[in-house]
């Protein structure tokens, strides 16, 4: 493989004066290992040229404190960094720095400021119950507090971003801005010279201390698709980049759900670089949907966090050979226990190699249908915005089938408009969590106790160990049995 692109990717830095690994060390050990890797090393690695940031920029400030002089501290510490870092790797040029937040940059004092609690009424708990499961819900439940909350002040609520967005401002010298409202937070970097365009995802949509999840905004990734689809950009091996990971233990929910990768895949991405689990990983996820498209994703461990088990802390490199659409995975890892100290080195990946080889998807062919369901898309979501409910599920109802965010964005116009029967006709049998709930709730009120004692049989209901489907199976079956 002859390389013509090297892309560095660090991530989970949590910059804090408190981190024991200083910024001058941290930049002295990573060009030490960048002189091995070029120079000395028996596989010599290509000199980065591009630098993708997965985030986690900072450690973040924990609710009940004055948190602006502690976030701009961290920040500072973050932006002192990086800006050195760009100036030792790619000569100063930021514009070849791609960054992206994480949750840890989502300030958990400014959601907690935005919330209010509220009184859980006897009656209420049915309704509240199923609030609290829909998509995009307002509520928070506090397990530390045995309460609920909801958000009361939306503009306070995104503001958590606030400090994020300055620090995104000053690094690009007010050349790029960062969107508070999470419907506009992805950013594109066009690079014409290595025919590669990469999209800066926000994976932390409605994430906050209280509601640890990842999420991409649906609005985010179908004007991606979009800007991607302008007759410049059209030829370009497509990049997505964003910080949570696809998969967790049982107990955990702060991590995105599996189906991103299949719109990320539709809207014709190639290669997915990502963090937040502080474990590397490799994936190659093929689409379930019709074609024979996939997206390669990368996942890196954490630059100076807590290490995951069996993993120091490491970033990675990966070569890509745009002309023969091949790749190599480098994973570099601190080898001593000094964490004031670092050394950095090569770990074996499988098959016991020092790197990974790969093969990634070109870029997809422009199809005149498939710009039609995107546009029909993206004019369901505007109609959605401005809560005309019922022209936005006309046009969802022929995507649903075939697009998932179509689908989840269907079940959540029909919740508005109270449509149940179309509920049951359109998600019955569910494939989801949230669609269970609602297809229970429907079949329930509109009489229908053969469907619902169905429903409650197929396996993918019965065995479901997600605490809000248990509640409500519980619920129903002992209504049924009165």
């Amino acid at each position: 493989m002859t390389p013509s692109l090297s892309i560095l990717q660090i991530s989970d830095l949590h910059r804090d004066p408190a981190n024991p690994i200083r910024n001058g060390v941290l930049l002295d050990s990573l060009e030490n290992d960048r002189h091995r890797y070029v120079q000395e090393s028996k596989c010599k690695i290509r000199s980065p040229d591009i630098v993708i940031v997965t985030g986690d920029i900072i450690q973040g400030v924990k609710p009940g404190t004055d948190p602006d002089p502690r976030l701009n501290e961290q920040y500072d510490e973050a932006l002192d960094f990086l800006g050195k870092l760009t100036d030792v790797l790619v000569s100063g040029d930021r514009e070849r720095v791609v960054i992206v937040p994480g949750n840890h940059d989502a300030s958990a004092c400014h959601a907690m400021k935005s919330m209010k609690r509220v009184e859980i009424a006897s009656g209420r708990k049915h309704e509240l119950v199923t609030q609290l499961f829909s998509l995009d819900s307002p509520l928070r439940w506090s397990w530390l507090d045995f309460e609920l909350y909801e958000i009361s002040d939306t503009t306070g609520y995104e503001k958590r971003f606030a400090a994020f967005a300055d620090f995104y401002s000053k690094f690009y010298r007010g050349t790029r801005s960062y969107n508070l409202y999470p419907a506009k937070q992805f950013d594109i970097f066009d690079f014409p010279d290595f025919n590669v365009t990469i999209a800066g995802f926000s994976s932390c949509f409605n994430d906050d201390i209280l509601n640890r999840q990842g999420a991409i905004h649906p609005n985010c990734i179908a004007d991606a698709g979009t800007r991607l689809r302008e007759a410049e950009l059209q030829d370009r091996i497509r990049i997505a980049v964003w910080h949570h990971n696809t998969e967790g233990l049982p107990a955990r929910s702060d991590y995105m759900d599996p189906e991103t990768l299949q719109n990320l895949i539709d809207r014709g991405f190639s290669l997915g670089f990502h963090g937040h689990q502080h474990r590397p990983q490799f994936l190659n996820t093929r689409f379930r949907y019709g074609g024979d498209r996939r997206i390669t994703v990368v996942s890196a461990g954490t630059l100076c966090g807590s290490a995951s088990f069996r993993f120091g802390r490491a970033y990675n490199l990966v070569e890509l050979d745009i002309a023969a659409r091949s790749g190599r995975l480098h994973l570099r890892e601190m080898l001593n226990p000094d964490l004031q100290l670092p050394i950095w080195g090569p770990r074996a990946l499988p098959p016991a190699s020092d790197f990974l080889e790969f093969q990634y998807d070109p870029p997809p062919v422009p199809l005149a249908e498939r710009d039609e369901a995107t546009f029909k898309l993206i004019s369901a979501q505007k109609l959605y915005e401005q809560g005309d409910y019922t022209k936005a599920a006309d046009l969802l109802r022929g995507l649903a089938a075939s697009d998932q965010l179509a689908r989840r964005l269907l079940l959540d116009c029909l919740r508005q408009l109270g449509d149940r029967s179309s509920i049951i006709a359109n998600f019955n049998p569910p494939v989801s969590s949230t669609e269970v709930i609602f297809v229970m709730d429907a079949l329930w009120e509109e009489g229908d106790r053969g469907g619902l004692q169905s429903l409650l049989k197929l396996p993918f209901v019965a065995a479901s160990t997600d605490p809000s489907v248990i509640e409500q199976r519980q619920k129903f079956l002992a209504r049924l049995n009165k």
